[in-house]
């Protein structure tokens, strides 16, 4: 579990900040597409459930998926995220890498995560089978697209290691 400390308390973010309006839109959605490149060059593009611990997402495939094995050839995912279900359209677009979790520490802090979180955030199966990898994504670049910012802002971040987005340069 090297230097990280298992889901440590997330700081409050000033409301109306980039980093306030993700970690609202990653509370507020619990679906992802999860695009990652197949062997012959082509996206694949996937649905999941997630777990946000801040700016880290985790999630879960198959071992014996196409998804998992894309994963494990090339680690560099793309992510989507968002909706218009209360309020304008909000959504992230994300991109950084996934690895798989192998470490049984992370694993119990995750599942005791999700069996505290409410039903209808968690995602399923939990990882307790064999068959089943729990993948954590990290983002190195956010794209915030916010159409309650006219005329429909998008603003492009880079994220630095303490989690702290910087606008991206043009």
């Amino acid at each position: 579990m090297a230097q990280d400390q298992v889901f440590p308390p997330a700081e409050p973010k000033p409301p109306g900040s980039p980093e306030a309006k993700v970690s609202a839109i990653l509370a507020r959605h619990h679906l992802m597409s999860v695009a990652t490149l197949r062997p012959d060059g082509w996206p694949q593009a996937t649905m999941v459930n997630y777990l946000a611990d801040g700016l880290t997402l985790y999630f879960l495939v198959a071992q014996d998926s196409q998804k998992r094995a894309n994963i494990a050839a090339d680690p560099r995912v793309s992510i989507a995220i968002g909706g218009d279900d209360d309020g304008p359209p909000q959504g992230l677009s994300l991109a950084g890498q996934a690895t798989q979790v192998d470490d049984p520490l992370w694993v119990n802090a995750l599942n005791r995560r999700i069996w505290g979180t409410p039903e209808f955030a968690r995602f399923e199966p939990h990882p307790s089978s064999h068959a089943v990898a729990l993948l954590r994504f990290k983002p190195q670049w956010v794209s915030l697209i916010d159409y309650g910012s006219p005329p429909g802002r998008i603003q492009q971040f880079t994220v630095r290691r303490d989690w702290r987005l910087e606008p991206a340069e043009a």
